[in-house]
């Protein structure tokens, strides 16, 4: 009985300190590949199970209903972003809990064909398969969609826009620091 009460104690406090990090992105944007490939991938390597990550890619743009009932988005920095957007979005749709390091190696890519070279290579060609399908069909778009409306909800106007806890964070600093000042597992 002591022990399920030390497992019970320990298991709570475990979940106190988990840090939600929302990070609303853009494919292609530099100041966004920078934050996830230098700050977000090497904290999560170095300290896994401390953020609980949100990512959002979409950035500046948005989504509409063509004449044929198709659902069409508009990216910032062109259509080779949106293509893009909607692989990482149809990646953390399938990988809910591992997405992070497929969505920062295809962060800051040329296109989808680079993506798959270097970042979808090392998947299954079945998990390759489905993802590139996601990524060109309305299921990708809906997802990009689904993001462009929390972009929208969070009033975001540029990126990367970061939150932790809740609260907007400027980046002033490492979001290490930040994330650290959260829990006491730094």
């Amino acid at each position: 009985m002591r022990l399920l009460l030390i497992v019970a104690l320990f298991c709570g406090s475990a979940d106190a300190q988990v840090v939600n990090v929302t990070i609303f992105t853009e494919s292609q944007c530099p100041f966004c590949t920078r934050l996830l490939r230098e700050q977000i991938w090497p904290f999560h390597a170095t300290r896994p199970g401390i953020m609980n990550l949100q990512i959002i890619p979409f950035g500046k743009g948005n989504c509409e209903y063509t004449y044929d009932r198709q659902l069409s988005c508009a990216c910032m920095h062109g259509p080779t972003e949106c293509d893009l957007n909607r692989l990482q979005n149809c990646a953390i749709s399938y990988f809910p809990r591992r997405h992070l390091g497929l969505v920062t190696c295809i962060q800051g890519l040329a296109n989808l064909e680079e993506a798959f070279t270097r970042c979808l290579s090392r998947l299954s060609p079945k998990s390759q398969q489905r993802l590139m399908d996601c990524a060109r069909t309305q299921t990708g778009e809906v997802l990009n969609y689904y993001s462009m409306v929390n972009t929208h909800r969070a009033g975001v106007r540029i990126w990367p826009t970061a939150y932790v806890n809740g609260r907007f964070f400027d980046r002033s600093y490492p979001m290490e620091t930040e994330i650290c000042r959260h829990t006491d597992y730094c």
